[in-house]
């Protein structure tokens, strides 16, 4: 297939012309869309107590490994974006390098991760804000997660209406309110330790708790990390995507693994290192404990910091979301309607419509079946496996991409071992996700990704069979960058709306 990308745009204000706003974004909006889809807070918030359970006072080190095989994964993902940058994401990259029937493949895993994630995250958001303000406030408010989800999904659907600079502004002031007060929380921790203060001791693999399983606490943290991806379909909204993609994805990646590894090393000092077994067996979050013993009524900042990192991952999430709606609908993949652009602010209002719609749906209707709480386990793991697939098949694609296209370029580590090795990390969490099979309900996660992904080859061999195989070429076609290089300039800065910098 045609290698088509912003390869010819000239000079660091090189922008494309798009349908959508070119140039409307710099670094610091792209990297905070990576950041906040990370949602490092409610990360950090909902995952440090399983982490200790499993290796007691050393989960600081599980989250160090965890994130160096991330890095690698970043790597990976960078040797494409730096040549293929498009609203297609992923998508365009496994199309470009294995082919429209993978990319086809990879676009049907990816409608069970983004489009899925808004209405789930504002349910449980709503639920445990409830959960936390009964807890130690006696405020008991049921309704509260079905309000998340409506207006959540509303009020962000009409402020991502009014433009991607917007929005980019509203994530960056999100990103940086979650990140300083959970590295103040981690701070105080630091200065008011409990028993065996703030030791060094959590990266020393010798004190893992008996019986505990460091490469399960390893493989389950990748997924802390998870998200560093949703600034690739930016691309055609950014400022010199060529080197703005592959810099905002280290540079999240990088800033995640420094937040996790600190904030959780914070919050159990603060708990006491030597105490790691009553943290791990703790009824009560852990992390909502230490706040309310340091902060005592200033712990409602716990609340508000949940909800904020929740907030500014649907806003990610639903950003990649509707461009790779866009991407595919304007070559026909899926219905033309979802490629039409607002005039004025130029960003696809309805694909954000359509978002907006899913999240409410899902939303609503996982948790009326599960209940808020577990809806989420069931969804998470639906997304965790089926973001295995996507992150595997664009690793292939980087060794096949420069095996071939670029073998000027190929360098064994970036291209080679890289690739290989966080695959091979990759397929031991989608192991120890399947095997034993969980409990009701999550045991369900599995079976969906397994029938979704029959369907999606069902209708690869339904179309080849009924004689459509160019409307599957047409969904392979989507996800490379659409416009030809001619048709990009360099556009000085300020010709276009100034890019959030």
């Amino acid at each position: 297939m045609a290698n088509i990308g912003l390869q010819s745009v000239k000079g660091p204000s090189g922008v494309g012309r798009t349908e959508l706003e070119p140039g409307a974004i710099g670094l610091l909006g792209v990297v905070m869309q990576a950041l906040t889809h990370v949602a490092p807070a409610a990360g950090a918030i909902l995952t440090i107590q399983a982490i200790v359970l499993l290796v007691g006072p050393i989960a600081p080190l599980a989250f160090l490994i965890a994130g160096v095989i991330v890095v690698m994964l970043g790597i990976s993902l960078t040797q494409l974006a730096r040549h293929l940058p498009s609203a297609g994401g992923y998508y365009t990259y496994v199309t470009d390098t294995l082919g429209p029937r993978w990319g086809f493949l990879t676009a049907w895993a990816y409608f069970l991760y983004d489009p899925i994630q808004g209405g789930m995250n504002l349910a449980f958001a709503g639920w445990i804000t409830n959960t936390v303000l009964n807890l130690y406030y006696g405020i008991n408010v049921p309704w509260l997660w079905p309000a998340f989800v409506i207006v959540g999904s509303v009020g962000i659907a009409l402020l991502m209406y009014t433009g991607i600079a917007i929005t980019a502004r509203v994530q960056v002031a999100l990103g940086a309110f979650e990140i300083l007060v959970m590295m103040a929380l981690a701070l105080t921790g630091f200065i008011h330790p409990g028993a065996g203060g703030a030791s060094l001791a959590v990266f020393n693999p010798g004190n893992i708790v008996k019986g505990g399983n460091l490469f399960l606490a390893i493989v389950f943290s990748i997924f802390a990390y998870t998200g560093f991806e949703a600034c690739v379909p930016l691309a055609e909204e950014s400022k010199n995507p060529l080197k703005t993609i592959p810099t905002a994805i280290m540079a999240s990646i990088v800033i995640g693994v420094l937040f996790y590894i600190l904030v959780s090393w914070g919050v159990m000092s603060g708990w006491g290192l030597a105490h790691s077994d009553t943290l791990a067996s703790s009824v009560n979050n852990p992390v909502v404990v230490v706040t309310k013993q340091l902060w005592g009524g200033f712990s409602i900042l716990l609340v508000i910091v949940y909800i904020n990192s929740v907030l500014g991952a649907v806003f990610a999430g639903n950003n990649a979301t509707t461009r790779v709606y866009f991407g595919m609908a304007r070559n026909h993949a899926l219905p033309r309607v979802l490629s039409e652009v607002g005039k004025r602010h130029r960003t696809p209002n309805n694909a954000i419509t359509l978002q907006a719609g899913l999240s409410l749906l899902i939303g609503l209707g996982a948790s009326l079946i599960f209940g808020p709480d577990k809806q989420l386990f069931v969804i998470a793991t639906v997304i965790t496996l089926s973001l295995i697939l996507v992150y595997i098949a664009g690793n292939i694609g980087v060794i096949k991409y420069y095996l071939t296209v670029h073998r000027d370029e190929f360098n064994w580590f970036l291209h080679l071992a890289m690739p290989i090795a966080s695959s091979i990390a990759l397929l031991i969490v989608f192991y120890y996700s399947v095997v034993p099979l969980p409990a009701y309900p999550v045991v369900l996660a599995p079976f969906i990704v397994g029938i979704w992904l029959l369907i999606g080859v069902g209708i690869i061999f339904g179309v080849r069979r009924w004689g459509h195989a160019d409307w599957l070429d047409k969904v392979g076609s989507a996800m490379v960058a659409e416009v030809d290089a001619s048709t990009f300039e360099e556009v000085p800065i300020g010709s276009e709306r100034e890019p959030l910098s």
